[in-house]
């Protein structure tokens, strides 16, 4: 509870006072609600009461106290609790005034915190007195893997949780922001935290507040979820809006989140799947880092009756990876390094670089985190959207027939081998088995979060 205090004390945006910080810990580590009266009246509780009366650190206790109190429903009164309250701070602090503990605790770098300290102090004693002895005993395990399914993951140590908003693939519009911002203060800690997978986390948010902010998250069309052994949201890098970028991928990405995000939301697979749009081999987006990577290609050529063979080749010294090179008077480029970046085809001032045709490489077998694998790209050159989707249906559908349950899709490709899995995937023998793997099939996901 302190530490939760001290991140409210302590944050140069929040400016929040010792009886604040004091009575919000509570409410984040005890999940009760602060009603928005509560939470302005006890502002002017700080400082002794801006005039170095009863320390606010103390006062904030008491407020939270009542909280408490409600919750525990103890058979001593409330000035029971409160009176020990108050005499365990006065020993504690040597005083209950502002004006006579400020000069012996009060600390430059961490101003008040150690009376904040204090208040927590003496409120968890009463709380133990009370039969409160922690706040994850509240919640039912039960419930709270039930509200992990909706998105909502439990913020240790609390009754509270972070909730996880999808966005469009890392795109949202200003007003679904107003929204979430809104949503983070009257339901939240007051942050908004940005995830890898370009989702929104809302922490801080008490178990009985769940549907409230579900429910006005939903006014803007917005939806929590992104968790469990299923599909997870697609993420994209920001496509032909980069001057690297050769395709849309904000459009294909979308596509493929209400394809398989959606359409396929309650296809258990036996571990989590995730799915990365790159525009180009720069990879900023790590598409071989996932279950399955979409990386935009643009094939280039040498012209060789227009090539002049410059001995100062722009394209030569100009190509990312070393591909491209003058030899014996004609520019060549080296097949087994190009990764069809297409950079080269605007370099030349005499136009001898042909590209174009583009299309997409896909990776498979990807991962990050406690083990990490490189994804393999597949031997075949995509040209179209259509063969994108019909070869990520294929790899999901192989994974959920001969996946292990708690296994990623690279530990399945390791265990049947590469060729197999890309042998399955470039035929169209898995689709006549459709049916079967997805309605016949009992699959259990070993996915933790």
């Amino acid at each position: 509870m302190k530490t939760i205090a001290k991140k409210i004390y302590l944050d140069p945006n929040q400016h929040n006072n010792c009886a604040e910080s004091v009575l919000q810990a509570a409410s984040l580590y005890f999940g009760f609600t602060i009603p928005p009266e509560e939470a302005v009246a006890i502002k002017g509780f700080g400082g002794g009461m801006g005039c170095g009366s009863t320390c606010g650190a103390l006062t904030g206790a008491v407020a939270a106290c009542g909280h408490l109190y409600q919750m525990a429903a103890p058979k001593n009164a409330l000035n029971h609790f409160t009176g020990a309250l108050v005499n365990a701070f006065k020993a504690k602090a040597g005083s209950i005034l502002c004006d006579d503990i400020k000069p012996r605790l009060i600390d430059p770098d961490v101003r008040c915190f150690k009376t904040v300290e204090i208040g927590c102090d003496v409120l968890l004693e009463q709380a133990k007195a009370m039969g409160l002895t922690g706040a994850t005993v509240q919640i039912a395990p039960e419930d709270i893997k039930r509200v992990k399914g909706l998105g909502f993951l439990h913020n240790k140590g609390t009754n509270c949780f972070s909730c996880r908003v999808i966005t469009g693939n890392g795109r949202i519009t200003t007003e679904k922001m107003a929204c979430i911002n809104a949503a983070a203060k009257k339901h939240g800690d007051g942050h908004v935290c940005l995830t890898t997978r370009l989702t929104v986390e809302i922490p801080g948010i008490p178990f009985d507040h769940i549907e409230a902010i579900r429910a006005d998250l939903a006014k803007a069309g917005l939806e929590t979820g992104g968790t469990g052994s299923k599909v997870r949201p697609v993420v994209s890098c920001k496509g032909t809006t980069c001057q690297y970028g050769l395709y849309d991928t904000f459009g294909l990405s979308e596509r493929i989140h209400e394809t398989f995000y959606k359409g396929w939301h309650d296809v258990t697979l036996p571990h989590k799947f995730k799915i990365a749009v790159g525009g180009c081999p720069n990879n900023c987006v790590k598409p071989d880092l996932n279950d399955l990577g979409v990386i935009g290609q643009r094939v280039s050529s040498v012209k060789p009756t227009v090539c002049k063979g410059c001995k100062q080749c722009a394209v030569e010294k100009g190509c990312p990876i070393g591909a491209a090179q003058v030899v014996d008077g004609l520019l060549t480029i080296d097949s087994s390094k190009c990764n069809n970046c297409g950079r080269c085809v605007a370099l030349c001032p005499f136009d001898a670089i042909e590209g174009d045709t583009y299309g997409y490489k896909v990776v498979i077998g990807g991962r990050w985190g406690k083990k990490v694998a490189q994804g393999r790209a597949l031997n075949h050159f995509f040209t179209s959207e259509s063969e994108i989707m019909t070869v990520i249906e294929k790899a999901i559908l192989l994974f959920r027939e001969q996946g292990k349950s708690g296994e990623r899709f690279s530990d399945t490709i390791a265990r049947i081998g590469f060729d197999q899995i890309e042998k399955e995937l470039l035929s169209d023998a898995i689709l006549s088995r459709k049916d079967a793997i997805l309605k016949g099939m009992t699959v259990t996901g070993g996915a933790s979060c």
